[in-house]
């Protein structure tokens, strides 16, 4: 699980106007490198556990996940501070979230009284854990695909979904650690048609989002102040679903909040960066009703609905 510590927000500006893939602004790939085919990494995702090799090579990845659960899945990467695990991780964060969680759901706090002891009972550590993005939201029997740049160093990769229990996947087994090695992939970064800017009170999207297959490059503007960072997540509507359902099932402080079964069919997304950095999702639109939506996002309005027409006629 992840709330993040105050961040500031300095002078970041993003230009939009291009929707050829940038280079993100903290670090990235060599310019005089040659660049090299896209480095797949596959994950396959189950109830509740993660599949994919240990070790991987830093710069440019690209996470092909396939869910054969039957419930929805996720995977959030956080890089550790040095000399930090996996078990220092489920120990001090994974207990502190825990404990919070049960005091919500049992009402023996409300929201803001859980959310207190949250930020009473997590490390001073945690405050340096970096948030370095993942594969959004995937539907049973779906696969998604997500491009990041990864630096070297210790990750955790964990889906906190929940299930009809409310119990987090985390807790149940998928929380695991991923080493990023020193040697680059040297792979290209993406090329994207479609862009989405996300800051603290709105998704600005660049970009027909017509049938076919697309590939929308997401830029981190802003974190907020305080909790969650930003992220997206495509999700396909059905019936006469409301995307503001949807938006508020997202948050995992909601009692039923990101618990199965999910209000609509997700495709993929981009889990949170930190400011500067741009991740790249490839998805095939079919016709039909969609939404973009975040974590958290029915407060803030972050959520917008499209719909994707059937293609023309020769």
């Amino acid at each position: 699980m992840r709330v993040r510590s105050c961040h500031a927000v300095v002078g970041t500006t993003l230009a939009v106007a291009s929707l050829a893939g940038c280079r993100q602004a903290d670090r990235a790939p060599d310019e005089g490198r040659a660049a090299s085919e896209t480095h797949v990494v596959e994950v396959t995702a189950r109830d509740y556990s993660f599949d994919m090799a240990a070790e991987i090579p830093s710069g440019w990845t690209t996470f092909l996940m396939n869910n054969e659960g039957e419930e929805h899945h996720f995977f959030l990467l956080s890089r550790l501070p040095e000399g930090k695990t996996i078990v220092d991780y489920g120990t001090d964060v994974g207990v502190a979230y825990g404990t919070a969680w049960d005091s919500l759901r049992t009402g023996a706090m409300d929201r803001a009284e859980a959310g207190q002891l949250l930020g009473q009972l997590l490390p001073e550590w945690y405050g340096s854990v970096v948030a370095m993005g993942g594969v959004g939201l995937v539907a049973p029997g779906r696969v998604a695909q997500t491009s990041v740049y990864l630096e070297p160093g210790t990750y955790v990769m964990e889906c906190y979904m929940k299930t009809t229990d409310g119990v987090f996947h985390s807790v149940l087994g998928m929380e695991r650690s991923l080493t990023v090695a020193e040697d680059s992939s040297d792979a290209p970064e993406p090329v994207a048609d479609i862009a989405i800017t996300l800051s603290n009170d709105a998704i600005t999207i660049e970009g027909e989002p017509n049938a076919g297959e697309h590939t929308v490059a997401v830029r981190f503007l802003e974190h907020p102040p305080v909790g969650l960072g930003n992220d997206v997540h495509l999700a396909r509507l059905t019936g006469d679903r409301d995307i503001v359902d949807v938006a508020r099932w997202m948050d995992w402080m909601e009692i039923d909040g990101l618990e199965a079964p999910a209000p609509a069919e997700f495709l993929g997304g981009a889990e949170e960066m930190p400011v500067g950095y741009t991740a790249y999702l490839t998805v095939e639109l079919e016709p039909g009703r969609y939404g973009w939506v975040t974590e958290t996002s029915a407060g803030r309005g972050l959520f917008q609905e499209f719909t994707v027409e059937s293609s023309a006629s020769p």
